[in-house]
């Protein structure tokens, strides 16, 4: 058996201690995330309303926003907005 297999493979809880820290650094990172797109989210609900459009719109146009921000994989990339070709 060599040194690492006696005592208890020693880079391993340092292999560990720097999981955890890039583990909470992520956490970190992402929970700054979502506080700015629910910041960026407010925004577009105030604007959206401040220009007269009625409020549940509005909420609509801000929840479309969360959640391509924080889930963009599972948001389909055409917009209820976009013309069919035939309509051109």
């Amino acid at each position: 058996m060599n040194e690492n297999e006696t005592n208890g493979y020693p880079f391993q809880s340092l292999f560990i201690e720097l999981e955890d820290q890039f583990n909470e650094a992520l956490v970190e990172k992402r929970a700054a995330f979502a506080v700015g797109v629910a910041g960026v989210a407010g925004l577009v609900y105030r604007s959206a309303v401040s220009e007269g459009v009625p409020a549940d719109l509005a909420k609509t146009f801000a929840a479309e926003y969360w959640d391509r921000e924080m889930n963009p994989a599972a948001v389909p990339t055409t917009s209820v907005f976009d013309l069919d070709e035939e309509d051109e």
